[in-house]
């Protein structure tokens, strides 16, 4: 059973709208990666990247458990890592496997929490 991370509606909205925009910017790499347009693929890693970690509030930040806190970490800067290696390389097999390892990040924090709303 996984653990209920209660936020009041707005601050879970702005966890959930992150979320929302991770999967945009995998979409976004799938399909750079799938017509070898690196530059897409480098330009959507880096809107989730360690800039984007900044977009939620202290205030909010401080509400989350640590292990939430690290996981979110590790995937803003994998999305950093798979920006600049997209642009230097071009290797789809190399940020196939860095999608691998976020995809790892998400899945961990998912099997551990729940978003929920206060009520």
């Amino acid at each position: 059973q996984r653990l209920k991370l209660t936020l009041p509606p707005g601050e879970r909205h702005m966890a959930l709208d992150e979320m929302r925009r991770f999967v945009v910017a995998v979409k976004q790499i799938m399909d750079g990666l799938a017509t070898k347009d690196y530059e897409m693929v480098s330009k959507a890693a880096e809107t989730m990247g360690s800039g984007a970690a900044n977009e939620i509030p202290d205030y909010v930040v401080a509400k989350l458990p640590e292990t939430f806190k690290q996981l979110a970490g590790k995937v803003h800067t994998t999305f950093d890592a798979i920006s600049l290696d997209a642009a230097d390389m071009e290797d789809p097999e190399h940020t196939i496997s860095q999608m691998a390892a976020l995809y790892g990040h998400c899945i961990a924090c998912h099997a551990i929490y729940q978003v929920d709303r206060e009520r």
